[in-house]
């Protein structure tokens, strides 16, 4: 059985952390800046330890001792999967492992889920090469994240964006975030509509993430909001700034690296679900994402075996991947039963270019009607 650490231990622990060099957020909870947990096989002497951090959770030590790999799947199964037990969220997990001869573990670890593996990229920004403020576009204003701002009812910070910069869960409280945080936004008209958020500190560093609301991107916001932080950060006392994105994500890379980042490493996580739909659900959306659309139709089958309410994406999602495959039937009987969902997005749908094999059918016109709210 594993053990939790108080706080003032988690010092004991550190040592075994240390090939995390890319996660500056187990550092951040071992000095007390940022919330984490951390559970061992031995209080005194720890062999392996188990760490839950604000940028996602981390296993590492010695992978042999069946002892202990029986203690961890009991904590998956039921402190873990029961969102009893979390950091910065309860209903999913971003798992790294140390050494990587852990990964062959996690099956027997996490027997009730098949793992998801993301390949991520960790960059770090030491000199500035971006002048943001002669980029800033016309009707926008950038401001440091400060008391008085947060406290303006004069500025609007959506729901969304409130909801992603979690103060309980990323810093304890706002007085934290504030203190030990640097933070800038962009504004329009009185709106929060990108922010710079910081994930985490250690010593002279600092993690930093971005968001910005779908009405103002491609606009160059979240490059400038970035940018005015790290210029902060730099200049006042940071040796460096760090960012973390998957590989995948290609927008997320690019702004980083125009503002100054250079990537420092790839790394992996494996992440689930708790709940088994929901993880089958973002299989199947992870190997559409590949191209491995025969997968995205399988994993979905089980989602639907499993679970009749489902949004009308999934099955609008289903269709595409059925078109993809080149099965035209597959692809009208699942549009059909996206609208019997509610889907009712007839412009999107007629813009997929897989769809183009249904426009000779008659009973593409039909759905395309009841999407518009027709007959």
């Amino acid at each position: 059985m594993l053990k939790e650490l108080k706080s003032s231990e988690f010092e004991r622990a550190r040592p075994l952390f240390q090939g995390f060099d890319y996660s500056l957020s187990i550092q951040a909870a071992i000095e007390g800046n940022n919330p984490g947990r951390i559970f061992v096989d031995d209080v005194n002497h720890p062999r392996t330890a188990f760490g839950l951090t604000v940028e996602g959770y981390l296993l590492a030590g010695e992978e042999g001792n069946l002892e202990t790999n029986e203690g961890l799947r009991r904590l998956f199964k039921e402190r873990i999967f029961t969102g009893e037990v979390f950091v910065n969220g309860n209903s999913s997990m971003s798992l790294a492992v140390h050494p990587e001869t852990w990964e062959a573990k996690l099956p027997e670890l996490i027997p009730t889920h098949e793992v998801e593996k993301i390949e991520r990229y960790h960059y770090l920004c030491r000199n500035l090469k971006l002048d943001w403020r002669s980029n800033i576009p016309d009707g926008y204003a950038v401001r440091r994240v400060d008391r008085a701002l947060l406290h303006d009812s004069r500025v609007l910070f959506p729901e969304a964006v409130r909801e992603w910069m979690n103060f309980e869960e990323i810093w304890w409280t706002e007085e934290n975030f504030l203190s030990k945080g640097v933070s800038f936004v962009v504004l329009h008209e009185g709106e929060a509509v990108a922010w710079c958020t910081p994930d985490c500190v250690s010593g002279d560093r600092i993690d930093v993430g971005i968001m910005t609301l779908r009405a103002h991107r491609r606009r160059g916001l979240a490059t400038i909001a970035v940018a005015a932080t790290v210029e902060h950060c730099l200049n006042n006392g940071f040796s460096a700034v760090g960012w973390h994105c998957n590989a995948i994500n290609v927008g997320s890379w690019k702004t980083a690296e125009k503002v100054g980042f250079e990537r420092n490493r790839q790394y992996a996580y494996y992440y689930y679900m708790y709940d088994l739909a929901d993880h089958l659900a973002e299989l199947g959306w992870y190997y559409y994402q590949r191209g491995e659309y025969a997968k995205t139709v399988q994993y979905y089958e089980q989602v639907f075996a499993l679970r009749d309410e489902n949004p009308d994406y999934y099955y609008h999602l289903v269709a595409s991947a059925w078109a993809l495959l080149g099965n035209k039937e597959k692809a009208l009987e699942y549009l059909q039963t996206a609208v019997d969902r509610g889907w009712a997005h007839s412009e999107y749908t007629k813009q997929q270019e897989e769809f183009k094999i249904l426009k000779d059918m008659p009973e593409w016109e039909a759905v395309l009607r009841r999407m518009e709210g027709g007959v």
